[in-house]
């Protein structure tokens, strides 16, 4: 009894124990976190979509359980919130918080800004986090290696021990290590304490360093600090401060140290307000010690307004020419005399146009200057109106000017009126027979407010002036004569003829020798003349790139000549010396003469182009008078592939019986290159050699080779002009995204 007893009251406490079991059991799953576990299945990774106000956070892998508002994911893990992604081994995120967790094999992508890591803590909804032992792009260019990076906004990063560079090699070409840095994307990365290294070993330190990103956003500071050597000037030493001043303009003001000549201070100007406006303004000066200093003011504007009309300002001067010849940069600028000042604003409609501008030219001689002002100028045109239905077109010009001249024979005063009215009626006949005819016909009167005397200490009288002249123009076209030709030497080709003539005749122009010249519209004579020539052509055919024959013009040769009825031009020719009027001027470039003859030279024009970048071009002059020939010039353009070419050889010898003071030369000019500048090694040679007296007038030879991430140029500049004897060479270092480090310059055209 007593046994059944004990066994019945075991039975109750263990039915009791299982009952309090259960019931702790249930407690603990009513007060303990929901756990949610899901494991991937036939290749589909695990989805869950956590949503927010503004976005939603999109988590997939290979197994994830949730625990409370902690989501633990494992295997190919990726976690996508608008424009962020994050992939990794394994990541644990926080539903309430929204901060995460990352690691193994870590990476992370925001528009073009790539990190990879080995670990990251992350805040999806500030878009800020860690990322340790990360490697990666901030923008499109620039790759970056930190030990930690620390993203502190959407494209904000503050890092330590940062190395950026824009190679992509293990070991790069250059870099730069800092000990920490502030990095925006898209803008600027601020680094400290900074060292520049080139394969690795170090260039140079600073302890402060601003670098332009994808979007080179401009910012204050000092630029680069260069230097070269030149025989003439000798050592340079040449630093800058650039200054932003809001969006749309800058300021860059330098100095630069000449060991032989003394400091020279120069700055630039730049301001672009709207799309359509640009304004550069340049300004250079030294004190030199050698008496050939000055100061040089370059002015590039240029705004399109309302209503079709456009304000443009354009000015390259010295305060003397002596300091342009000792310190200009090229050889054009060095050699062309010529000063230039021009401010005009112009409207442009259909076919009219309207103009005011202020203007003032300067020619350096070297006794007297020749200096032409034009202050101001108001000029309108109308290039051709159809008189109704009828075969007449009507064009016009009317000027007022304000204009003045000084040289060593004259000085005008300052402002001299000048009204120019000129009509012209132009009559379009049909054809007939292939025959065409076009006559035009127009009268002009000139007021001028002063003339030229020879009893006036000034060398002109504030006496009025008027010129007037009538001048018919015959234009013939006659009938093209072609031809084909199946086989030849030059193969099949089509040779088309082109006669042509034209007579031009004005009258009425008197008092020329008391005319003061301002500019071309000043120099016109009476004349008489029948124009005539014969321009012979031959095409051919090859195929283009879409498969099709096209017709090309292969070659063209042209001669032409005038006959002058009147040659003495109403007695403007002066025998003996160098005459130069219209139209004396409108048949070749070099049209100075001093001897009366009723043929003028026989132009011969030739140029062939037998394939696409390749061209030639001849020209010369033959006088009959006197049985020879006055000037040659050829020119010629060749590039195939990465070879290029350029050149131009002019020879105007000495005439018997002309007057001194005619253009005589005998030189060449070439520019020779090799390469591509954007891959590789590329080289050039541009030269400039003086063959009747053998000297090399100027040389630049630069080298070049461009890797991926950078690129090294050298450069050899040879001068030799009498007044400026002088060699200089110079370098350049170019990092990619970033600039150059170095004053080369892009060698200039010969055209």
């Amino acid at each position: 009894m007593s046994a059944f007893i004990w066994m019945t009251k075991l039975q109750w406490f263990r039915n009791t124990a299982r009952i309090v079991l259960a019931g702790l059991y249930a407690f603990w799953l009513w007060a303990a976190p929901t756990a949610l576990a899901q494991t991937s299945a036939d290749g589909v990774q695990v989805r869950s979509e956590i949503p927010y106000r503004d976005g939603t956070v999109v988590l997939l892998s290979d197994f994830q359980e949730k625990v409370g508002t902690q989501y633990n994911a494992q295997g190919h893990v990726v976690v996508t919130y608008k424009d962020i992604s994050m992939s990794s081994d394994e990541a644990k995120y926080d539903q309430e918080t929204q901060d995460g967790i990352a690691s193994g094999h870590v990476r992370f992508v925001q528009q073009e800004q790539w990190l990879a890591s080995s670990k990251a803590e992350f805040n999806f909804g500030s878009q800020t986090g860690i990322f340790y032992d990360a490697s990666g792009y901030t923008d499109r260019q620039f790759s970056v290696v930190g030990r930690t990076i620390r993203k502190t906004g959407p494209d904000t990063y503050v890092t330590e021990k940062l190395d950026l560079t824009a190679c992509q090699q293990k070991r790069p070409k250059w870099s730069f290590s800092s000990s920490s840095a502030t990095i925006r994307a898209d803008h600027t990365a601020r680094l400290r304490s900074t060292v520049f290294r080139i394969k690795g070993i170090p260039a140079f330190y600073a302890p402060y360093l601003i670098i332009p990103l994808e979007k080179k956003t401009r910012s204050s500071g000092f630029v680069p600090f260069r230097t070269g050597t030149s025989t003439s000037k000798g050592r340079l030493f040449s630093e800058g401060y650039y200054q932003t001043l809001g969006q749309g303009a800058d300021l860059m003001v330098h100095a630069d140290y000449f060991t032989l000549r003394g400091l020279a201070i120069g700055g630039i100007f730049r301001a672009k307000p709207n799309p359509t406006t640009h304004f550069i303004i340049e300004a250079y000066g030294i004190e030199d010690k050698l008496n050939q200093g000055g100061i040089l003011l370059s002015v590039d504007g240029e705004s399109l307004l309302r209503d079709d009309w456009r304000a443009v300002a354009r000015v390259n001067i010295t305060s003397n020419f002596n300091f342009r010849q000792a310190f200009a940069d090229s050889f054009r600028a060095a050699t062309v005399p010529q000063e230039h000042a021009i401010a005009f604003l112009t409207r442009n409609h259909e076919s009219f146009s309207t103009n005011i501008a202020f203007q003032r030219d300067e020619v350096v001689f070297p006794v007297h200057s020749l200096i032409i002002k034009k202050l101001p100028s108001l000029e309108f045109l109308s290039l051709g109106t159809p008189v109704g239905h009828s075969p007449f077109t009507v064009s016009f010009r009317a000027s007022l000017d304000g204009v003045s001249r000084l040289d060593s024979s004259m000085e005008t005063e300052k402002l001299v009126q000048r009204l120019d009215l000129y009509p012209r009626l132009t009559l379009r006949l049909p054809p007939i027979a292939g025959f065409s005819l076009t006559p035009s016909i127009g009268v002009r009167e000139t007021y001028y407010g002063a003339q030229i005397s020879v009893d006036s200490p000034s060398g002109t009288i504030n006496q009025d002036l008027n010129r007037k002249y009538a001048d018919l123009n015959v234009d013939l076209r006659m009938p093209v004569v072609e031809r084909d030709f199946a086989s030849t030497w030059l193969g099949s080709f089509q040779h088309a003829i082109e006669p042509f003539a034209s007579y031009r005749l004005i009258r009425g122009i008197k008092d020329f020798n008391r005319i003061i010249r301002f500019d071309e519209q000043d120099a016109i004579a009476n004349t008489s003349e029948i124009e005539y020539g014969i321009v012979n052509r031959i095409f051919k055919e090859h195929k283009t790139g879409a498969g099709t024959q096209e017709k090309f013009q292969f070659m063209s040769f042209s001669l032409m000549q005038k006959y002058y009825l009147d040659p003495t031009f109403g007695g403007a020719f002066i025998q003996n010396r160098p005459n130069s009027f219209y139209p004396l001027d409108t048949q070749t470039g070099l049209y100075q003469t001093g001897i009366v003859h009723n043929f003028s030279p026989i132009s011969a024009v030739i140029q062939i182009s037998p394939q696409n970048g390749i061209h030639y071009d001849f020209r010369t002059d033959f006088d009959p008078k006197i049985q020879r020939w006055r000037n040659e010039s050829l020119s010629t353009i060749w590039q195939q592939g990465k070879f290029y070419l350029e050149g131009t050889f002019l020879r105007a010898p000495p005439v018997e019986r002309e007057p001194a003071g005619l253009l005589v030369g005998n030189t060449v000019q070439a520019l020779l290159r090799y390469g591509l500048p954007t891959r590789g090694l590329s080289t050039s040679f541009s030269m400039s050699y003086n063959i009747q007296t053998s000297i090399l007038l100027n040389s630049l030879t630069r080298l070049n080779y461009t890797w991926d991430c950078c690129s090294l140029s050298a450069e050899f500049n040879q001068y030799d002009l009498g007044f400026r004897t002088e060699s200089r060479f110079s370098f350049s270092f170019t990092l990619k995204g970033i600039g150059s480090f170095g004053n080369l310059k892009r060698p200039e055209s010969l055209f």
